[in-house]
């Protein structure tokens, strides 16, 4: 029974051989989702000067929409005239927002994670015998040192 290929760009699985492969890697939908997602993990000004410099698509100039999308190999950023700034097509306004929605829970998250590092840190680190033994019973080496001199305890391991 042949080996199954699972392509991640394109979310597909097809019998897995140097045939079959070369034709997927060679398609048109793979190379085109392979370009979103790397697309996606760019600077999103890199992303903005790279849409500005290619040539501006005519179809989209005349009807106002074009199918290919981001994945144009045209530009459908165009200026306007009168005050000279760049009118930006709805797919790349979307593109925007979902890059800020995605840094934004990114910021929130790392944010938690913070969080409660800095409470575990905070806690204070008590220093327990094992059960059974006690202070007096301990040979100097092993006895703890005063609570009264301000001892670092977070560098103290465990008994276990």
């Amino acid at each position: 029974m042949p080996r199954n290929y699972y392509c991640d760009f394109c979310q597909c699985t097809f019998p897995d051989n140097i045939k079959n492969r070369k034709n997927h890697n060679e398609g048109a939908t793979h190379k085109n989702n392979r370009k979103l997602h790397y697309d996606w993990y760019k600077d999103p000004s890199l992303f903005l000067e790279e849409q500005i410099a290619k040539p501006p698509c005519r179809h989209y100039q005349l009807h106002g929409h074009c199918e290919y999308g981001l994945l144009c190999k045209y530009s459908h950023i165009t200026m306007d005239r009168n005050t000279g700034q760049y009118i930006y097509p709805p797919e790349l306004v979307q593109w925007f927002q979902l890059q800020q929605e995605e840094a934004l829970q990114t910021m929130r998250t790392n944010e938690i994670a913070a969080n409660k590092n800095k409470t575990k840190k905070r806690r204070r680190i008590r220093y327990k015998l094992p059960s059974g033994w006690k202070v007096k019973n301990l040979p100097p080496s092993l006895k703890p040192p005063p609570s009264k001199q301000g001892y670092d305890w977070s560098q103290v391991g465990s008994w276990s």
